[in-house]
């Protein structure tokens, strides 16, 4: 296995429990993996950005151009990392998953035309709506990991995302955590 991957959101969204998540799941396959956080005003709502390299890589950080996967947490920092994300190569697109209320997470016709063009898949799914259903509005990044993890062109399989958050849960979480990703795997197809 070889990926690059961009986990993008805001601070207080679980940018970084997702990241621990990727990261447990490299490691139970025996897959290196290398990462590098960026973020500033992450208390306080500001941009967190993750960067992850799945495989054999010497470098942390991956160049604009080079991702196979945006796991979009905010539609706005979505929006700021799409320059990572590479066009069509090998017969493999690249995937975009980005929570969003509507199907259209970049309603702007120019973006959505240029990801067309770059042969991108995009998936939405309102994690933030289901979460908020839960009465967990933090939980929408496990709703939005369900739902990336029930498509077929997922990096990992929903057994291996699921397996990783028992792995890494507290006991009094864990239940609430499980729950979060079966309702986002439930929106997929």
């Amino acid at each position: 296995m070889r990926a690059q991957a961009i986990i993008a959101g805001v601070g207080g969204q679980g940018v970084l429990f997702t990241t621990k998540i990727f990261i447990e799941v490299a490691r139970r396959k025996d897959v290196p993996v290398l990462g590098s956080q960026t973020f500033g005003m992450a208390q306080r709502g500001g941009s967190v950005m993750t960067h992850l390299k799945i495989g054999q890589f010497s470098s942390p950080l991956v160049r604009e151009g080079d991702a196979d996967l945006l796991l979009g947490l905010d539609c706005m920092e979505s929006h700021r990392a799409l320059p990572y994300l590479r066009s069509r190569q090998n017969g493999r697109s690249a995937l975009c998953v980005v929570n969003a209320p509507d199907e259209q997470a970049f309603p702007d016709q120019r973006v959505a035309d240029l990801l067309s063009e770059m042969q991108v898949t995009v998936h939405t799914c309102d994690a933030d709506a289901v979460a908020l259903r839960m009465h967990s509005p933090m939980m929408a990044n496990l709703v939005l990991l369900g739902f990336a993890s029930s498509q077929s062109d997922f990096l990992f399989t929903y057994a291996e995302v699921r397996q990783a958050i028992e792995a890494l849960s507290g006991v009094a979480q864990r239940g609430a955590n499980l729950e979060a990703l079966e309702r986002g795997r439930a929106l997929g197809p």
